[in-house]
């Protein structure tokens, strides 16, 4: 029997050329910006720590070296630091460590990004004021009430004292497609009143503006296109702001945003927890 060569023809792999790093890719918001640059022609890689691989890189960033290693080596246009210890409490309770990630780690990355060239969008919060005058502009001095907010405030400033091509983008409470109801301070309350009959304790007092994961992940790909555009290279425990209210004018005014209604996207996102389709009429309508 004649032997038969078979020849496979082996496809060139198109890999988009504008490179993105992602912190914080297994978080809530990290996963929706990873997504966005990665399904609108960029070459994205995510990193994350404890819930890493496999998907995405793992990457500690207390770790200065591995921060060097795989910002030289992926050499990315834009890097999206999505990673922060963002939970009020928790800082309150480990000072040291969240200081060492939300304002040590992010000026190191800063600073590795200036030496390859990379834009920097730097999430931070809404809880950078005190909630006294909303809405507050960029130009607002802020005057953080609770140690998350305060290190938040001096990761701001680090990143840009290390690196001139940074973007800080602060941002109200997030919602969006969360993997466990406790990953935002918005869905969290679901369950309670999904299994009981009883109401729920919610604060009344505090006042805010739900924001969409998915919104902010297309502010950031369009903030980061419309730099390589413009340049070629690439209240039981911590205090909370009664009302910090973020003016989005300056972002619009760059023809950059995105708004989804607060109705049809917190129902995207309880719709997978709701055990009892048939209660929609009730909790969607």
């Amino acid at each position: 029997m004649p032997e038969m060569l078979l020849e496979m023809e082996q496809e060139d792999v198109d890999i988009p050329s504008r490179r993105v790093l992602i912190t914080g890719a297994t978080g809530l918001l990290g996963r929706a910006v990873f997504k966005e640059f990665n399904e609108n022609n960029w070459n994205a890689v995510g990193c994350g720590y404890r819930r890493a691989q496999p998907r995405f890189e793992q990457i500690n960033l207390l770790d200065s070296i591995a921060v060097h290693d795989i910002i030289h080596d992926f050499q990315p246009h834009v890097i999206v630091h999505c990673a922060a210890e963002r939970r009020p409490d928790i800082v309150e309770s480990q000072p040291d460590a969240a200081s060492q990630l939300n304002v040590a780690a992010s000026a190191n990355l800063a600073k590795e990004a200036a030496g390859v060239g990379a834009f920097l969008i730097y999430i931070s919060t809404d809880y950078v004021f005190d909630g006294t005058s909303p809405p507050y502009k960029e130009t607002d001095v802020p005057n953080p009430l609770n140690l998350y907010g305060k290190t938040k405030l001096e990761g701001e400033k680090a990143v840009l004292e290390n690196n001139e091509e940074t973007a800080v983008l602060r941002i109200p409470v997030l919602y969006g497609e969360v993997e466990r109801l406790e990953e935002s301070a918005v869905t969290v309350m679901f369950d309670k009143v999904q299994f009981s009959n009883k109401s729920a304790n919610m604060d009344h007092w505090q006042q805010r503006f739900p924001t969409n994961v998915k919104d902010v992940a297309a502010v950031c790909r369009q903030l980061a296109e419309k730099r390589m555009l413009i340049t070629d290279s690439p209240v039981v425990g911590a205090l909370r702001p009664k009302n910090a209210q973020l003016d989005c004018s300056k972002l619009e005014m760059l023809g950059i945003g995105q708004r989804t209604p607060f109705r049809a996207g917190i129902r995207e996102s309880l719709w997978p927890f709701l055990v009892d389709k048939r209660w929609r009429q009730t909790v969607f309508h």
